[in-house]
């Protein structure tokens, strides 16, 4: 995909959740966890009430504005090739699609997401990982989101720096220009606006692990949430 023929989103302004919001539907969500999420009155209304192309829309701290043209992302730590890419850059890679379902941990689905993006285990073989580097740390130009991936969970095969969402660039209340898709994982982890990532020896939480959430978030059987 060519820089060129990007369409670049216009700045929307969606119904959105701020934190306090966010985290009381939260405590509502992880009830559902615990007693089964059918069981749970009002939140399937909680769900369509903040929606936006069947996504509620959560932030930490506000939508960056982020033009484009400025875009670069970092990448530093234990690499042996340090280095910014443009969003030209990133586009001028090989792409891979994936259609998905979307989980988010407090109840909610949306079905076959169409994602577009580069695969994170190619990008970061780009980097020259150190054989010391053993996790990915990512984060946002709101400056306040952040998550961390294994490098195996960063190298599975469908865990993708996306850009596109449904056969359109991100909008910027989902992230542009790049977002993480991790899709085994709950939408916690699918950082938005992502603009640095650093190779560690160490993990470090992310903002919503430290917060109470799971460090791995795995959906299913393998869940931290005690949830098939």
């Amino acid at each position: 995909m060519a820089s060129e023929a990007f369409d670049y989103p216009r700045q929307r302004t969606p119904i959105h959740v701020g934190r306090r919001v966010f985290l009381g539907a939260v405590a509502v969500g992880l009830a559902g966890l615990v007693v089964g999420f059918r069981k749970v009155p009002g939140l399937s209304l909680l769900a369509s009430s903040f929606s936006v192309d069947g996504f509620q829309i959560y932030d930490t701290s506000g939508y960056p504005a982020i033009a484009a043209k400025e875009y670069s992302l970092k990448v530093d730590g234990l690499v042996n090739n340090p280095s910014s890419y443009s969003l030209a850059d990133l586009l001028a890679m090989p792409q891979t699609h994936i259609v998905r379902d979307y989980h988010c941990v407090t109840g909610w689905v949306v079905p076959n997401c169409k994602w577009v993006g580069i695969k994170l285990s190619d990008f970061l073989a780009l980097t020259q990982p150190k054989s010391t580097a053993k996790y990915v740390l990512l984060a946002s130009a709101d400056g306040s989101y952040t998550e961390s991936l294994s490098m195996d969970q960063a190298h599975l095969p469908d865990v993708l720096l996306g850009h596109s969402l449904n056969g359109k660039p991100l909008s910027q209340d989902q992230g542009f220009p790049i977002r993480l898709v991790i899709p085994d994982m709950y939408g916690f982890k699918y950082i938005k606006w992502v603009n640095h990532i650093t190779l560690s020896d160490q993990v470090v939480p992310g903002y919503w692990e430290q917060r109470g959430y799971a460090v791995d978030a795995w959906l299913g059987p393998r869940s931290n949430y005690g949830y098939a």
